[in-house]
């Protein structure tokens, strides 16, 4: 055979994006990589990868695989792989990860947990969890009182 069958590629995932411009609120579940350009607030459970612009700011937790963060996030961050801060990021919160790198003049107010035994998070796990009515009340009546653009991805 002159020929060999070539086989199928990894199929990419299309990213989410929450662009510039708006303030924006809800809650993303998704296993595509999202980029954050803008102002969120709300909650991310991502499988894959994170990522908040240097002008991005983000108001609530985000659970994720990977995350880099040029931006402000104001919340926790629970990561099972990587999290990496660039130059002048900031995290008010609690960071928990497998790995973590920052960049210069970029801080975290709260603890800094690395540890090997954080790559066993489960994000699906974490949404369950989340995803029980009294907590889903709880957030709502927090969240969504104003008008705005709702974000609601699975």
């Amino acid at each position: 055979m002159l020929f060999k069958k070539s086989e199928k590629p990894d199929e990419i995932l299309p990213a989410v994006q929450v662009v510039s411009g708006g303030v924006y609120f809800g809650i993303i579940k998704t296993s595509s990589p999202i980029r954050i350009e803008g102002d969120f607030k709300g909650i991310i459970f991502c499988t894959n990868k994170v990522i908040i612009d240097k002008k991005a700011s983000v108001n609530g937790d985000i659970l994720c695989h990977d995350v880099v963060i040029g931006g402000l996030i104001e919340g926790n961050v629970i990561c099972k792989n990587k999290c990496v801060l660039n130059e002048d990021a900031v995290v008010n919160g609690v960071v928990r990860t497998a790995l973590f790198e920052n960049g210069a003049s970029s801080s975290v107010t709260g603890p800094v947990y690395v540890n090997k035994d954080n790559t066993s998070i489960d994000v699906d796990e974490y949404y369950e969890l989340f995803n029980k009515k009294e907590n889903l009340e709880k957030v709502k009546a927090e969240y969504f009182s104003l008008p705005q653009k709702l974000i609601l991805i699975t």
